[in-house]
């Protein structure tokens, strides 16, 4: 079994479905499964009938579960720093659902999830300053695309929502971003030197154990035979769309792609999520979605298109 005590030279993550990466077309299909898989989030929230950080709970601790047996068999044990790099980043990973599961309560599903989305300016600072890997001017241009077609979709839907409870919800929204920022540069950190499942299987795990003792705070319920088969369906809907396609492919292509590629990859998330309330929730969004999607999708486009090696 691999060791690591912190000091001296890192261990390598092992090959296997690290190395499949190296193909830029798999690195592509990986970053597409995984928006169209956290697209059905919000709507997945939405129906089921649980408080948020309950949802948040399961969410984590039956994808760290799922991800367990797979983490033991690399034989890799995260030691020293890459501990604490975990500890932080399920941490963040904590606050950043919590906080997003809230704001879906108080605001639309289209506002919740394009201010959510706003991270990769944050994660484009910090990638060149702590990561030391400055976007390139391509991935620049991208994002800043991005996210202008998100700043047109929200501006619109904030002009329909009117309300002081909205507005909260928002800002919660936009807190969530900052948190999923700091999750994704950790998570470039980490799986440098270790293998997709061990980081995944670590970080939902502690999110998992702080969201369990922030329900025992609060007072709030498990839902431990209480909810009915739609609230858990719901649950399940989460764990194996996105958390395990969503989260987990993105935390697996962080190996090969920077963080600020995949943050301006899931500004896509709020186009699906949109589209799917349109269809599931009877939330039809407004005249400017059409104008600031196409904005979205190019500047995704645009910012990773030539990062392929």
């Amino acid at each position: 079994m691999r060791h690591h005590t912190g000091s001296g030279p890192r261990p390598v993550p092992p090959p296997g479905i690290d190395a499949r990466l190296d193909d830029p077309r798999v690195r592509a299909w990986a970053l597409v499964v995984g928006v169209v898989a956290v697209s059905s989030a919000a709507i997945l929230v939405r129906v089921a009938d649980a408080p948020a950080l309950a949802l948040a709970l399961w969410r984590s601790g039956l994808g760290a579960l799922a991800l367990a047996p797979f983490a033991v068999r690399t034989g890799v044990v995260p030691r020293g720093r890459q501990r604490w790099l975990l500890l932080a980043s399920g941490a963040l990973l904590a606050i950043h659902f919590t906080l997003w599961f809230v704001s879906l309560d108080m605001t639309t599903v289209a506002a919740s999830s394009v201010l959510v989305a706003m991270s990769p300016v944050v994660v484009g600072m910090g990638s060149a300053v702590l990561l030391h890997e400055p976007p390139a001017r391509m991935t620049w241009a991208g994002l800043c695309l991005a996210t202008a077609g998100a700043v047109v979709v929200a501006g619109a839907d904030l002009g329909a929502v009117a309300g002081t409870r909205a507005l909260v919800g928002d800002g919660l929204a936009f807190a969530a971003a900052v948190a999923a920022a700091g999750y994704l540069l950790l998570g470039r950190q980490a799986r440098r030197t270790l293998p997709v499942t061990v980081y995944a299987s670590w970080t939902y795990g502690t999110a998992a154990v702080l969201l369990l003792a922030a329900c025992a705070v609060t007072g709030t319920g498990t839902g431990v035979g209480t909810y009915d088969a739609t609230t858990w369906l719901a649950i399940a809907g989460l764990v194996v769309g996105p958390q395990l396609l969503g989260h987990t492919v993105f935390n697996l292509v962080l190996a090969r792609v920077s963080a600020t590629v995949v943050a301006v990859v899931i500004i896509a998330e709020p186009v699906g999520a949109s589209v799917l309330a349109a269809l599931l929730l009877d939330e039809a969004p407004s005249g400017l979605f059409w104008i600031g999607a196409p904005l979205i999708l190019g500047g995704v486009l645009l910012a990773s298109w030539p990062r392929t090696s």
